[in-house]
């Protein structure tokens, strides 16, 4: 199954890949689709869990892509704004102002 945990911005998550399942997991599908028409979503995700090479759209995928959409929320937001524009004179076109930072945009 999916590590739902992302270590980013310490690392690079590993892609997420997603197939359809083909007939060779047919009976596994059908035991985890009897499970959630039971309404055993508990049971379901145990039994999914301790299945190995079986891909689909399950709760880990989609936790897996919010955990990384929060973190990367929280590390754009601890990033701080910075304005890439510097106001001036207009008599001091030619001149460069006294203060740039990395990143300055001149036009």
């Amino acid at each position: 199954m999916v590590n739902t945990m992302s270590i980013y911005p310490d690392g690079i998550d590993p892609m997420l890949f997603f197939q359809d399942n083909d007939l060779e997991n047919l009976e596994i599908m059908n035991i985890y689709n009897t499970f959630i028409s039971q309404g055993k979503y508990e049971e379901a995700n145990t039994f999914l869990s301790q299945q190995e090479d079986l891909h689909g759209y399950f709760a880990d995928y989609f936790n897996a892509i919010e955990h990384r959409i929060e973190r990367l929320q929280e590390h754009v937001l601890s990033k701080g704004k910075i304005s890439p524009f510097i106001l001036f004179e207009s008599g001091d076109a030619d001149k460069e102002p006294p203060s740039t930072l990395e990143g300055t945009i001149w036009i």
